[in-house]
């Protein structure tokens, strides 16, 4: 047991460590690729370090010096119906934590307007976070540890990842989401679409600028604020408390076809 929780540790330290060298690499290309433009930098920087972080993980585990599993790939990824009700539960769930914000530091990134931003910001940051987290870190857990555990660690680490004390909580929660649509469709592409459907969503709030004015003043009324809040936060504790459920239940699939399989090969 204690060897197993000395893997997994590592495993998550060996990610960690190098998540934040790609960020010291992605900020140190950033002039380099800037060519005038600070935004296209950004984005050219970024996807670089992270098509990076990707290689080297799938060399590790093609080189044996890291087992993982393989990135789900399924066109039931592309359920509207899944997609619809994640929609819904992350507005519901930044409706609730909402209130929060003003207990943290402000988030202290900053994000032009630019089409460069809006295609980062997006479209690349979901596909190469969601196929890093919910695939390969994902998939490094989950040859040392159960998918509960797999998912709940990866989804800590995805909130943390974020560096931010304001995103921090609501990078967790979220990243429970997109785990579960992984798990439930099989597929990364649900997460994918999910991740994009929410950076669009807070993008458009902040050009809009939605993002910092309070639900109560937009609905200019207290009794629809509570009704909403309420509304709000009854489904997404309903929501998590399902998706946990199904996680569980997914966890003792999976183990049963495992000591079956075990069985059978004895």
């Amino acid at each position: 047991m204690m060897k197993v929780v000395v893997d997994i540790v590592a495993r998550l330290g060996l990610f960690a460590i190098l998540f934040l060298l790609m960020q010291v690499i992605a900020a140190w290309l950033m002039p380099l690729l800037s060519f005038g433009d600070a935004d296209l930098g950004r984005i050219l920087a970024y996807t670089l370090s992270m098509l990076l972080m990707i290689v080297i993980l799938r060399l590790c585990n093609r080189e044996s010096l890291l087992s993982a599993e393989p990135i789900m790939q399924s066109r039931r990824g592309f359920n509207p119906l899944l997609i619809l009700y994640g929609v819904v539960v992350m507005i519901a769930l930044s409706i609730v934590l909402a209130p929060l914000g003003s207990y943290l530091p402000e988030d202290s990134r900053a994000f032009s307007d630019s089409l460069w931003t809006l295609v980062l910001v997006v479209i690349v940051a979901p596909i190469l976070e969601e196929i890093l987290f919910r695939g390969r870190l994902y998939g490094l857990l989950k040859t040392k540890a159960s998918p509960l555990v797999s998912v709940l660690l990866s989804s800590l680490m995805f909130g943390l990842m974020h560096l931010q004390p304001a995103v921090m909580f609501e990078g967790l929660l979220m990243g429970l989401l997109f785990s579960y649509a992984y798990l439930r469709s099989r597929s990364i592409f649900a997460p994918i679409m999910l991740h994009m459907c929410n950076n669009a969503l807070a993008y458009a709030l902040k050009v809009l600028s939605y993002g910092e004015r309070p639900l109560l003043e937009l609905v200019d009324s207290r009794q629809y604020y509570l009704a909403i809040y309420i509304a709000s936060a009854s489904l997404v504790v309903i929501s998590f408390a399902l998706m946990i459920r199904f996680i569980v239940r997914y966890n003792r699939r999976g183990a049963r076809a495992a000591k079956n399989e075990t069985t059978a090969q004895s």
